[in-house]
């Protein structure tokens, strides 16, 4: 994956951030999983847009409360989120727990007008086997997938597509506060290399907001 533009006033800020979206790509690639993956689902469905960066429109953004829980009703049970960056050797440091997602905080908040909420979770675990997003590889299109944040709102989004990539290809546009607003659920999928501790893939739910 390559970089993204960065936000920040200088190009230090920009370095900073382009560098820790460019290493994000494993973000769920080293696990240690005893179950065999779930089948790989087909890519379905209409992306929400096209992350093309807009302009940045003057004068202070409006603040926006990060997100506290994911639930999908009727596919996936309400799960808690935390906020993460990257970690020391360079990847999204989502929770060590399959029950605990990471939300990318460098990315969008829930409720921005732009961007990606970028929610990513562990198939499973060596210590507690499948995790909750094992569901995510059965979620239909059309399902909603509702966000609630630190200040007790709800922001629903209508799951639109899916799709798989490589581990190390994830596309960039899904670490920007920038572009399209949209949700993406991202966990691991395809075949799993028991060497490297990594599955091959990872799967991507994408979600577009309910006004």
């Amino acid at each position: 994956m390559g970089a993204w533009p960065g936000t920040g006033p200088g190009p230090d800020r920009v370095l900073v951030r382009t560098g820790l979206a460019a290493v994000a790509t494993a973000v769920v690639a080293y696990l240690f999983p005893f179950f065999p993956a779930p089948a790989r689902p087909p890519d379905t469905g209409v992306l929400p847009g096209a992350a093309a960066a807009p302009p940045v429109a003057a004068g202070r953004a409006p603040a926006h409360s990060p997100p506290v829980s994911l639930h999908v009703p009727g596919h996936l049970r309400p799960m808690p989120v935390d906020p993460v960056t990257a970690d020391a050797a360079g990847v999204m440091a989502v929770p060590e727990s399959p029950a605990r997602l990471g939300w990318w905080a460098l990315g969008a908040p829930p409720g921005a007008a732009h961007g990606t909420v970028l929610l990513a979770g562990h198939l499973d675990s060596a210590a507690e086997g499948a995790g909750p997003f094992e569901a995510l590889h059965d979620v239909p299109m059309g399902a909603r997938a509702q966000v609630t944040t630190a200040d007790g709102a709800r922001h629903t989004y209508r799951i639109t597509a899916r799709r798989t990539h490589a581990k190390k290809a994830l596309p960039q546009d899904l670490f920007t506060p920038r572009g399209t607003a949209r949700l993406a659920l991202v966990t691991c999928a395809g075949d799993f290399d028991p060497d490297a501790h990594a599955y091959a893939e990872n799967l991507v739910l994408y979600g577009e907001p309910v006004r």
